[in-house]
């Protein structure tokens, strides 16, 4: 991938983010739950049209993903161990956009680069036969930051 991915996304909490702020997608529902992409708030948070059609207010903040994982071809870190660790936060549902304590978010952060470490190895290998079979990456998706982190050369 070229380009690093990015969007915008509805943030419930609004009023407590700002441009620069740390973000983490989390898929909840049916099989493996957990972090599946990670990367940085790059706006301020804005009003626009609702996306269920409800019509209530929402806000919405764009995003650059760092790292994307599909939860189906790679080893996430799941909701399971984030629970036991960040007990004060709901990692199974609820809305979007909703704000961990500092304390919280640090060992979050902590816990995602830690998970990143100990993954790198097969990560690595999965990029190379990606490469190698001139797939389509849309597997996995890594920033050069996270990639030199990780000790994986780009290509």
């Amino acid at each position: 991938m070229d380009q690093e991915p990015g969007g915008n996304w509805s943030i419930w909490e609004h009023y407590r983010v700002r441009q620069g702020d740390a973000f983490f997608l989390l898929k909840v529902g049916h099989g493996v739950t957990g972090i599946v992409a990670a990367g940085e708030l790059t706006s301020e948070p804005c009003c626009d049209e609702d996306w269920s059609g409800r019509r209530r207010q929402t806000y919405y903040c764009d995003y650059c993903a760092d790292v994307m994982l599909n939860p189906e071809t790679f080893p996430i870190l799941e909701s399971s161990k984030l629970e036991a660790l960040i007990p004060d936060f709901d990692w199974h549902g609820g809305h979007s956009g909703v704000i961990l304590s500092p304390e919280s978010g640090q060992l979050l952060i902590t816990l995602f680069e830690t998970y990143l470490q100990e993954n790198a190895a097969y990560f690595k290998e999965r990029l190379a036969l990606i490469q190698r079979r001139r797939l389509q990456n849309d597997q996995c998706y890594f920033s050069p930051k996270y990639l030199t982190m990780l000790g994986i050369e780009e290509n």
